[in-house]
């Protein structure tokens, strides 16, 4: 998927993001629970959020630094514009850019910030490794940076059901939705940008949905949707309502359809400079 393409997408559904965000909103408060429990107030003076959204996170951090400088980048104006008018209606401030953060981080100074954290948002990197790297430049030595992000099982009833339908059609199946890199994945990279004291907390959730339908209009909502699929028409339709009945018959019960969210809780620190 085009980077314009993501952008625009999140910037339309800025309006709508929040009503349908529930798991990122659970993320966001673990997240920000863990930052609190590792690091005082007065140990940091200047950080960094990446991918702020409509300021989920945002709000929960600030709040706990009230007196470090605060800066929050995003790709989609419509979600800083959100960002913006919630913090300021808790009377929190604080500076936000809309920035592109994989080319971002290399115009800024090195050894800059003294935190960073992300909630939801590493997962649409185009080039995830560099960017680690980019981030870890920022850091000044022994800063932590903490993020979270969705693992390979999230949506695994998607996965199957979209695979059965392209079968079942005669079809080569392609991938619905991004592919989710795993934890230990995230850790490799970030050893290798020169991080140390590496953590990884896995939680799945599982909710459910009314219908298939009720479950991709809520991904829909949030501006989440993105599929290697290229087909459209008659054939996209049928291809939808083989994937619809299968995921029913296979995943639904008395509550509804099931969607498991795998979510990762991934930390390091600058390693000092020798």
């Amino acid at each position: 998927m085009h980077r314009n393409t993501v952008k625009h997408r999140f910037s339309n559904k800025a309006a709508s993001y929040e009503q349908y965000a529930i798991v990122q909103k659970e993320m966001a408060n673990r997240l920000s629970a863990m930052v609190q429990t590792a690091i005082p107030r007065d140990a940091v003076a200047s950080i960094l959020e990446v991918g702020c959204g409509t300021g989920g996170l945002t709000r929960l951090i600030r709040s706990q630094y009230p007196h470090a400088d605060y800066e929050a980048i995003d790709l989609a104006a419509g979600m800083i514009a959100q960002a913006q008018a919630s913090l300021a209606r808790l009377g929190l401030t604080g500076s936000f850019y809309q920035a592109d953060a994989e080319e971002w981080v290399w115009t800024q100074p090195a050894a800059c910030k003294d935190l960073i954290v992300s909630g939801a948002c590493f997962q649409w990197f185009f080039r995830p490794e560099q960017t680690i790297r980019g981030l870890c430049r920022l850091l000044a030595p022994n800063a932590p940076l903490y993020f979270s992000t969705f693992g390979p099982d999230t949506f695994c009833e998607l996965h199957d059901s979209f695979a059965h339908a392209h079968a079942s059609l005669g079809e080569k199946g392609v991938r619905h939705g991004l592919s989710f890199l795993s934890a230990e994945q995230w850790l490799s990279m970030l050893e290798a940008a020169g991080m140390s004291s590496l953590r990884a907390t896995t939680q799945k959730v599982v909710l459910a949905y009314p219908g298939v339908s009720d479950f991709l209009h809520a991904v829909k909502a949030v501006g989440a949707n993105a599929s290697e699929d290229k087909s459209a028409g008659l054939g996209r339709r049928r291809l939808l309502l083989a994937m619809m009945d299968y995921y029913e018959r296979t995943y639904g019960g008395e509550h509804g359809v099931r969607v498991t969210y795998d979510l990762l809780y991934i930390s390091g620190v600058r390693q000092p400079r020798p």
